[in-house]
């Protein structure tokens, strides 16, 4: 009894020291009793002490046993073993817990030299975990927290184990196991970064910016303070991608967000909400100038030439801002008025900066509804083609003629500039395109069938119908079912697809071209196409924009437009390009336009739109009389 209650009490590292003690005594009372004289009674004594002795240094042996059987299970299991007295705060751990921690010897004598080695940021975590334990709230202890290595570097443990109480429920005792798992903690960590982080620039994402600005719009509201969200696009950025490509357009925003992370002024925090958009959030200020100022900062700082090694990129930056509470009251609020400011900017030329304003919600609105509109027209079929002559600029005979889309809802007639960008964003082009050229072709049928051979009729190509395969064969499959010579047909294109030079839509181009349909490229000189790009499309016709031709003659006698006009004929006579010059309105830019060497024009002065049988009466009618 008196062993099994010492044994009860020792720690496990006395132990064998008691054993051993109790052992030796046994055996000394014994030889005393056989040395002294006396009786019966005092062997029998001296039997029962010996047989005591040799049971308890058994026990003690089976204890070795089973503790070196836990070490090999627990360096089998590449844990560490530790074991605690709650009451004299004594602490031994395993030689495996010290190779985890890259020790060689036991220096952890209780429980203070163990919380050295805690980190501070987890010690009241750990604290908490055991106490709770020990006062028996939990039936096991279970904790995760950071350990300090010899090698001065934090290690991630998962600690368990579990007390040893007494009939009262007192613990008197706790032992327990260490895991390293500072590989899986660090890859926790690392999925957690990438979930609330962009991968390209390591910026906070848009989750993220949604709860740091639930944060600070409960701040702004307790202080009275305002605060300010900043949505930045950055212009062209498409043109990047398709012309350097998309490892260049990575770059670049990996620059923008360089820059403006080393840039960004105090109290404001930097985000990527996607694509090539960015978000400020700045948390405190006092007025919205204080918005303005940094909005202008962050564009100037764009708007500098970034080096990026192989490429210099110049781009700039359309900004939307929005004000807390001036603008909204919440979050999502807040960040969907800084993108319709952002929109106003761009919608003003880009690199600009827009703040936002009660009427462009009522534009936002007005976009909606004109979308939803459009798809009822298009059920509905609310559209009509008209024709524009295209005449020679000497002669005055009929050349072409190019097919434009009318909207009338109802008693209400749409001007194409409202509706064609709405029908762009949304994608509602590709079917309003096809059934432009599903009209076109039936009307050109039709007018063949009657006048016999005409000039051919253009029609109209978005890009975004290039973003579709096989427009061209839907063309070319269109004509021939029609019974339609591809001299029937023109069409003319922007100079946005030509940003795809080396995409799908060349091809496409090339298609038709060799189908024998003519391609024109309109609006000259008010994209970015190069005369590198001219030679390698597969064009026919130059179109100059009407803006070059509304400033050819100026009152005050100067030059205005002439001299950039009288380039651009002059080089494309030299690629052997027809010229057509649109928007003409008044004879004195006619009789300029015929002595700069242009070939054909179109505009009011000529004709406005006509509806297909108004045309047809007017310039089919009899055309051999014409010119």
């Amino acid at each position: 009894m008196l062993f099994s209650r010492l044994s009860r009490s020792a720690s496990l590292k006395n132990r064998k020291q008691l054993a051993g003690f109790l052992f030796a005594m046994i055996v000394a009372s014994l030889l005393g009793s056989l040395m002294a004289p006396g009786g019966l009674f005092s062997a029998l004594l001296v039997a029962s002490l010996l047989g005591s002795a040799l049971f308890a240094y058994g026990g003690w042996l089976d204890f070795q046993s089973i503790r070196r059987a836990y070490d090999m299970a627990m360096l089998a299991a590449h844990d560490g073993f530790w074991e605690w007295d709650p009451l004299t705060k004594k602490l031994h751990v395993g030689t495996r817990l010290l190779e985890i921690l890259g020790y060689r010897e036991d220096f952890l004598p209780d429980t203070n030299a163990w919380l050295k080695l805690v980190h501070p940021e987890d010690i009241a975590i750990y604290n908490k975990a055991v106490a709770q334990h020990l006062k028996g709230e939990n039936d096991f202890f279970y904790c995760e927290y950071r350990v300090l290595g010899s090698d001065a570097n934090y290690r991630w443990i998962a600690s368990r184990g579990l007390a040893v109480r007494d009939r009262n429920g007192k613990a008197y005792q706790m032992v327990g196991s260490v895991t390293d798992i500072t590989d899986r903690r660090q890859h926790q960590e690392e999925m957690e970064f990438l979930a609330q982080h962009d991968a390209l620039t390591g910026l906070p994402n848009r989750l993220l910016f949604a709860e740091h600005l639930q944060e600070a719009l409960g701040l702004a509201k307790s202080s009275g303070k305002k605060l300010a969200v900043l949505f930045i696009d950055l212009d062209r950025f498409k043109n990047i991608n398709d012309t350097l490509g998309h490892r260049a357009g990575d770059q670049l925003l990996q620059l923008v967000a360089q820059c403006l992370r080393s840039e960004m002024p105090s109290g404001c925090s930097l985000y990527r909400q996607g694509g090539d958009e960015f978000i400020v959030l700045i948390t405190s200020i006092n007025d919205a100038k204080e918005a303005v100022d940094t909005a202008l900062l962050l564009k100037e700082k764009i708007t500098a030439p970034l080096a990026g090694g192989e490429n210099d990129f110049f781009t700039s930056a359309s900004i939307g801002i929005s004000i807390f509470p001036e603008d909204a009251s919440d979050g999502e609020t807040l960040l969907r008025h800084a993108d319709t400011a952002m929109y106003e900017a761009k919608a003003a030329g880009g690199n600009a900066i827009r703040s936002h304003t009660p009427v462009m919600d009522q534009r936002v609105t007005f976009r909606m509804s004109l979308e939803t509109r459009l798809r009822r027209a298009l059920q509905e079929a609310q559209f009509e083609l008209h024709y524009q002559p295209q005449v020679d600029a000497t002669s005055g005979k009929l050349i072409g003629a190019e097919a434009l889309i009318r909207w009338h809802d109802g008693e209400n007639s749409i001007r194409p500039d409202q509706f064609i960008p709405v029908a762009e964003e949304s994608g509602l082009i590709i079917p309003i395109g096809e059934w432009v050229i599903e009209c076109a072709i039936a009307q050109i049928a039709a007018w063949r069938e009657r006048f016999g051979e005409i000039p051919p009729i253009a029609i109209n190509l978005s890009p975004r119908q290039f973003w579709r395969p096989s427009v061209s064969r839907h063309i070319i499959e269109r004509m021939q079912a029609a019974n339609l010579p591809s001299s029937a047909l023109e069409v003319e294109i922007t100079e946005s697809v030509l940003l795809d030079a080396d995409g799908g839509s060349i091809d496409e181009l090339m298609q038709l071209r060799a189908a024998g349909i003519a391609i024109a490229l309109d609006d000259f000189g008010t994209g970015y196409s190069s005369l590198s790009y001219l030679q390698r499309l597969p064009i026919s016709t130059l179109k100059i924009d009407r803006s070059f031709i509304n400033n050819l003659v100026l009152d005050d006698g100067s030059s205005g437009s002439e001299p950039l006009v009288r380039a651009i004929i002059a080089m494309a006579k030299s690629l052997s390009l027809s010229i057509v010059a649109e928007g003409v309105e008044t004879q004195p830019q006619h009789r300029q336009l015929r002595t700069l060497g242009c070939d054909i024009i179109q505009g009011y002065l000529i004709s406005r739109p006509l509806a297909a049988t108004e045309f047809a009466d007017k310039f089919l009618v009899d055309r051999s009389t014409q010119g």
